[in-house]
């Protein structure tokens, strides 16, 4: 008898997105219980306003060293099983120890050790997830989609929470978000990467890749607009719920606020490998800054919270486009040893360093223009850096056709 010949598929399996969209539903989840309401907590025990300002700057200013060191790590040991598992419980630990002090010094301390360990967690997942997508990188988008709609829950459900807690009720989501966070990376993402080349072939590729990623001047000029959009936006998110409690808004309310722009990114990132099809990553970036420059021109207009709820979407729009569309135009344009330090520096430093920006100019705008002043003056920060943005990729398809 003949065995039975087996044909092959025309269309290979796509590798799923199942185990890294687990993670990133209780990474954001955790996230989306502190992000919203910490300036809020910082309030509720005496921090002033220009304090704040400086926790989140100091935040921030850690990340900018911790994001690319951790990426680095990954990059060399060839598993990011370990570190985003250490990384998770000890921005467990340091959240329990954030949320237990009250003295400002040692409340410092506490977000420096936080953000130390806390700042690593995306940009490693995120490159473990361009990974084990391979070459179709657009489904990135799908996976982070679920982060997204974990955020959309944990928000509005924090904010319910706080409303017969008090504020210091956000560290119960946020410190367990981040346990497991750690834990269930550890036991998801394994995995072996197919063609593992030598240790000292890592060492030269590592090298080799890292300063052609410095060298390069496109991306040098993407980096710059990337931190202009995020200082602008960061200066924005900073003061938002502080602004809408002074407008009267209740903490259900403010979570409110915060959850429709969650929820339109969930879309949008099922979608983004057609966009990019259709649209482009280059276009989908830019586009991504302008809907964050129209929010905060609209939200200056307005003193309505319920008009924050309807114009809120639009931050969904530029957050799936800007920083999704980030993570997939730096996995094509980098070479696979820096993956995870390149996403450390793009979607992390930029980000932090944004943060630190938005955070201090921020405050002190707020405080000579009133914070809808500053709001404007964020819409016309954010249409710049997206300017920069298009002219960084712009400038790169001229090189590379050259």
């Amino acid at each position: 008898m003949r065995r039975p010949v087996s044909i092959p598929s025309s269309a290979p399996a796509q590798p799923s997105i199942v185990r890294p969209a687990v993670v990133y539903f209780l990474l954001f989840g955790a996230v989306a219980a502190y992000f919203p309401y910490i300036a809020v907590y910082y309030r509720s025990i005496g921090i002033s306003l220009p304090e704040i300002g400086l926790l989140a700057a100091l935040n921030a200013g850690v990340a900018v060293i911790a994001a690319p060191a951790w990426g680095a790590l990954v990059d060399r040991v060839r598993d990011v099983r370990g570190p985003i598992a250490v990384a998770g419980l000890w921005s467990a630990a340091a959240a329990t120890w954030l949320a237990v002090t009250r003295e400002p010094i040692i409340v410092g301390i506490a977000v420096v050790t936080l953000a130390a360990g806390s700042a690593g967690l995306g940009p490693m997942l995120d490159s473990r997830t361009i990974q084990i997508v391979g070459k179709n990188r657009d489904r990135y988008g799908r996976a982070r989609a679920f982060g997204s709609l974990a955020f959309t829950i944990m928000a509005l459900a924090t904010g319910i929470l706080i409303g017969g807690t008090g504020p210091q009720g956000l560290f119960l989501v946020y410190v367990s978000g981040l346990f497991l966070t750690g834990v269930v990376a550890y036991v998801l993402l394994g995995g072996p990467d197919r063609g593992a080349p030598t240790t000292a072939r890592i060492t030269t590729d590592f090298a080799s890749g890292l300063a052609d990623l410095i060298r390069d001047p496109t991306l040098l000029l993407f980096f710059i607009g990337s931190v202009l959009v995020w200082t602008a936006v960061s200066a924005v998110h900073t003061f938002l719920s502080i602004h809408l409690v002074q407008l009267g808004a209740s903490s259900a309310l403010v979570g409110l606020v915060w959850t429709p722009g969650a929820l339109v990114e969930v879309p949008l990132m099922l979608a983004f490998p057609l966009l990019v099809r259709r649209i482009g990553a280059e276009r989908l970036l830019v586009l991504g800054g302008l809907a964050y420059a129209v929010r905060a021109g609209l939200w200056a207009l307005t003193s309505d919270p319920l008009l924050f709820v309807a114009i809120a979407p639009l931050g969904g729009l530029g957050f799936a486009l800007f920083y999704v569309g980030t993570v997939t135009y730096v996995s094509r344009a980098v070479p696979p040893s820096v993956q995870a330090t390149a996403q450390g520096l793009f979607s992390g430093t930029a980000f932090s360093i944004g943060t630190i920006l938005g955070s201090v100019v921020g405050g002190q705008l707020a405080a000579a223009l009133t914070i809808p002043g500053m709001f404007a003056v964020s819409a016309a920060g954010t249409a710049a850096g997206a300017a920069i943005v298009l002219w960084a990729t712009e400038a790169r398809k001229t090189a590379r056709r050259a």
